[in-house]
């Protein structure tokens, strides 16, 4: 554990607004859902210092990574493409 480590608190976020989401990250262009955020608070000034977003992997990798959760998008599938009107 890093110095830094033991100067911060961390918690979730239950709350943020991509949990459950299937978002992709630009910068790896990987795509997944977002299982957890977790937020890093200083213990000396009791302000958020970061915010770590954990995906589950789409593409059956296995793979679980980690990300700033600024940088993802939710993911939006394109539908397939039909005529208007037509059902």
């Amino acid at each position: 554990m890093s110095t830094y480590d033991t100067n911060v608190w961390v918690r979730e976020d239950h709350d943020h607004h991509l949990l459950g989401r299937k978002v992709i990250h630009p910068a790896t262009e990987r795509t997944g859902t977002v299982g957890t955020v977790f937020i890093r608070t200083s213990k000396v000034t009791g302000k958020a210092v970061g915010r770590t977003a954990h995906m589950r992997p789409l593409d059956g990798s296995g793979r679980e990574w980690t990300a700033d959760p600024r940088e993802l998008k939710p993911l939006c599938l394109r539908a397939p493409d039909v005529a208007a009107g037509a059902r």
